[in-house]
């Protein structure tokens, strides 16, 4: 979950998917919450943090904003598909 990682460690960690998934794999991030509720962890995210750690190896394939991943937070997550480079 990219929201548990404080985002002062955010940058290490697209550093290590990157170093474990295999070139052409497949990354799958569920990015929860996107409305901060007023305790972290997790930290508030967006699609556009996640692209700036993710875009130096990986290519974004797909983003389903309706994906109910947490029931009953509906509209306060995104999972995104990246596959490496």
């Amino acid at each position: 979950l990219f929201s548990a990682i404080h985002p002062t460690q955010r940058q290490r960690w697209a550093e290590t998917y990157a170093r474990l998934v295999v070139p052409q794999g497949t990354l799958i991030v569920l990015l929860y919450p996107l409305i901060h509720r007023g305790r972290t962890p997790p930290h508030r995210v967006t699609m556009a943090d996640c692209e700036k750690y993710l875009k130096n190896h990986f290519v974004l394939v797909r983003v389903d904003p309706n994906c109910r991943c947490i029931e009953g937070d509906e509209g306060n997550e995104l999972m995104s598909v990246w596959k490496r480079l």
